[in-house]
């Protein structure tokens, strides 16, 4: 390479580390500082809120915010809107997707005890305020489907238990095997029988011993055989509008009072049975 070749690529690479520094420069000068006022804000809303969240007169405030957001400054505040996030939005106002995502901010701090003093640590600690978003978004995502996932189980559950009464054959274990069922019935709700077709006839040749995970896996399974059908019997329908009602916070009150009362029954008679103390 000729001497003025070598001059120019060392210019253009100066020129690169100029602007490197100007980056580095603008960065500490602008960002970091832009990030410690807004962490410092965040802070300051968080004992606001710790103020409006303690006060004796909170359903007062609560209500005049959402008043004031709705006539003066045109923003909707939900019937479920959480009291933390209606009082974010009352500071932040019209920028609805700061106000969400700082709302968020505040709120996973709240679950883990942050006080307002230690806000602006956490914030950093966490890798400032879009992580936590986005580990907040994942969390409820995840407990959003776990949550989904136990729901459709118990309803499975509860739709394999009605079709116990109809079932596609029943028989007895002899007597000699019974031990080895009752043993083998594990902690799950079902019994899961080993079967071998020999000539179109169905033998059952052992059982299976059965934990919550491996339940939990023949489930899911079963869940995904439902899914796939195309369409359902009128039986089958009835079948899973029973089943939804039985796993259906109403329906489990009703069980639960029911037992209660055989409880307290019980409990009666046991006392009626009772002998009275003799007299002294």
């Amino acid at each position: 390479m000729k001497k003025n070749g070598k001059l120019l690529v060392e210019q253009v690479l100066s020129e690169g580390d100029l602007l490197a520094q100007q980056q580095v420069d603008f960065y500490d000068s602008y960002i970091v500082k832009a990030n410690d006022v807004l962490y410092g804000l965040l802070a300051e809303l968080m004992r606001y809120s710790d103020q409006v969240l303690g006060s004796d007169y909170k359903l007062e405030i609560l209500s005049k915010m959402r008043s004031t957001l709705s006539t003066k400054h045109h923003i909707k505040v939900q019937k479920n809107t959480p009291d933390l996030t209606i009082i974010v939005k009352y500071v932040v106002r019209t920028n609805r997707k700061n106000a969400h995502v700082y709302a968020r901010v505040l709120d996973m701090a709240y679950r883990q005890d942050v006080m307002a003093d230690e806000l602006e640590d956490f914030i950093r600690q966490n890798g400032g305020i879009d992580r936590i978003r986005e580990s907040n978004v994942n969390l409820e995502g995840v407990q959003k489907r776990k949550s989904e996932d136990e729901g459709r189980a118990k309803l499975v559950k509860a739709l394999l238990n009605i079709k116990a009464e109809t079932p596609m054959a029943e028989f007895r274990i002899p007597g000699e095997w019974t031990s080895q069922v009752h043993d083998s019935h594990g902690v799950g709700s079902f019994l899961y029988p080993i079967c071998a077709k020999v000539d179109g006839i169905y033998k059952v040749v052992g059982i299976v011993p059965m934990d919550y995970e491996f339940e939990e896996q023949i489930l899911k399974r079963v869940i995904v055989d439902i899914g796939s059908k195309g369409s359902y019997s009128e039986i089958e329908k009835q079948q899973f509008a029973k089943a939804k009602e039985m796993i259906s916070p109403a329906y489990q009150l009703k069980i639960q009072e029911e037992r209660d009362r055989v409880d307290e029954q019980r409990r009666a008679k046991k006392l009626t049975l009772q002998p009275l103390p003799m007299a002294a």
